[in-house]
């Protein structure tokens, strides 16, 4: 049987060995959990790339730590404006648009519009017109002493500031308004489809 002999290559492996498995051990052993925080980060050092899928959610952001403008557009909602006229009072609809709700002065830019009214057919049958933020007008006839829920939609793109107003006027009959509201909310652009 012939003698194996230890030769410096394999002494050299076995310290390797030894240090390797030791150093592992010793960083598991003496380096808390956790320890690895923002003072230990470079900035920019942590990319979208480099996180898991799902390992960032709302729980684990800081309240008040991201702003509007870090999130794409169309993300948050604008502001939202109301304009309302109560129906303790009606409104009798001449032969003249009127103004039968309006918002506030709004800044210039752009807005997407909801409007309704409760509208009233007088004695005989009536026919209005109606348009909401200077929209395409509705022709609508209500039949004698019915009320009509007229509800209307809209796009309106402000240059300058000023208010934007759902408008009628009667072509016959004598209709009224009750109630009437318009909310217009703006969003960052509007963007038609192609043609």
């Amino acid at each position: 049987m012939s003698q194996r002999r230890i030769t410096p290559s394999l002494v050299i492996s076995v310290i390797a060995l030894i240090v390797a498995l030791g150093g592992a051990s010793y960083a598991a052993l003496r380096i808390p959990r956790n320890s690895v925080g923002a003072g230990q980060l470079k900035r920019n050092s942590v990319s979208t790339s480099k996180l898991r899928k799902g390992s960032v959610n709302s729980s684990k952001v800081k309240d008040r730590s991201i702003r509007t403008r870090d999130l794409a557009p169309g993300v948050i909602p604008g502001a939202t404006w109301r304009g309302s006229r109560d129906s303790s009072t009606l409104l009798d609809l001449t032969g003249t648009m009127q103004v039968v709700a309006s918002t506030p002065v709004l800044p210039a830019g752009s807005y997407v519009v909801w409007s309704r009214a409760n509208v009233l057919g007088g004695i005989g049958s009536s026919t209005i017109i109606c348009s909401v933020a200077s929209d395409a007008a509705q022709n609508i006839t209500i039949p004698a002493g019915a009320v009509f829920p007229l509800s209307m939609a809209a796009t309106k793109v402000l240059e300058e500031p000023g208010p934007i107003e759902l408008n009628c006027n009667k072509s016959s009959g004598s209709p009224q308004v009750a109630q009437a509201q318009l909310i217009a909310t703006r969003v960052p652009k509007l963007t038609a489809p192609p043609e």
